[in-house]
């Protein structure tokens, strides 16, 4: 089976600050490594000439963490979600402070994508709340995330003149109310809702692991896996076309901050402050680890994707590519 080895990267210069050479460096780093491109993770700006568009097969879209009150109440849901602020940061959190400039802001980023030509444009089908993420009492279902989600990639494909995203849109999974492969119907239901063809899914296998606290070792997430998968209908087993490839074990810290709630000064917080607490606490359940155990490849040869993206989180290019070795060593 032949698949892409990608190396996860962003625009952003706190990656790029890690690399010798900026993007001459990663360019060399690749070369020299045993993988075959990057995912890029954009922005809302055009792409800088410096980077080696011919090494980017696959881009990730920004993520948008909470919206769905302002696609369905506007300005209203805007003031409940969000303090004041400039126009491009509301577009950076949820596109826009209205549907028309959500579909607006979501066309203009597929649009930068397809500058690249990529096999695919990711995008998280989740809505959650910034004190949800503590408290996991969500305000939206599953089915209500991804009947809006639908509504917004259905009207921002119309947009184009023949009713089709420029590049393919890989939906992948989170373990926040939306897309989590959890329930097979309802993935179908999803499946159902939209009205283009270039769409596909991507697996985050650490995502999928995440919604399981129970996990404690590696071959329980990879059994764990394969059960939800298998559960999966073939039409949509078929759909998943590439991997998000990382580990995460995290349960343990989950069933322990959902015990715990909110953090005690939540209510003393600004936005931001609330914004980086959450952050810093997914970051903790969603580990981004390499797997080590040769059982991974069950996973691999049950998708047999085009493309796996070894995506990890790590301070250095040094840890990463100790990382991406140890990952790519248990694949061979």
């Amino acid at each position: 089976m032949r698949y892409d080895n990608l190396v996860d990267f962003s625009v952003y210069a706190s990656d790029l600050e890690r690399v010798e050479g900026a993007w001459k460096g990663l360019k060399k780093y690749i070369e020299q490594s045993d993988a075959d491109g990057l995912e890029l993770l954009i922005g809302y700006e055009p792409a800088s000439d410096e980077i080696p568009k011919e090494l980017v097969k696959s881009i990730h879209l920004p993520f948008w963490i909470t919206w769905l009150d302002v696609w369905r109440k506007g300005e209203k849901g805007l003031k409940a979600y969000f303090p004041p602020m400039p126009a491009d940061h509301i577009q950076s959190c949820c596109g826009g402070s209205n549907q028309l400039e959500m579909i607006a802001t979501q066309k203009m980023v597929w649009e930068l994508a397809a500058v690249y030509n990529p096999k695919q444009a990711v995008m998280h089908a989740a809505h959650v709340e910034l004190e949800h993420v503590f408290t996991r009492k969500f305000t939206y279902t599953d089915t209500e995330v991804l009947q809006s989600f639908s509504e917004l990639l259905n009207r921002t494909a119309h947009e184009f003149s023949d009713g089709e995203p420029p590049c393919v849109i890989g939906i992948e999974n989170l373990w926040w109310p939306g897309l989590n492969f959890l329930d097979s119907a309802l993935t179908d239901d999803f499946a159902g809702f939209l009205n283009f063809d270039k769409w596909n899914f991507v697996l985050d296998t650490g995502h999928l692991m995440n919604t399981n606290p129970k996990l404690r070792c590696e071959d329980e997430a990879v059994d764990f896996v394969l059960e939800k998968l298998n559960q999966l209908s073939s039409d949509i087993r078929k759909r998943i076309q590439s991997i998000h490839l990382n580990l995460s074990l995290s349960g343990e810290y989950q069933l322990k901050q959902m015990r715990k709630g909110l953090p005690a000064d939540w209510e003393n917080l600004n936005h931001t402050e609330k914004y980086n607490s959450a952050k810093n606490h997914v970051l903790k359940i969603d580990q981004h680890l390499p797997f080590q155990t040769e059982r991974v490849k069950e996973i691999v040869d049950f998708v047999q994707p085009h493309t796996i993206v070894h995506e990890f989180i790590t301070p250095t290019m040094v840890k990463y590519d100790a990382y991406l070795k140890q990952q790519m060593g248990a694949l061979v």
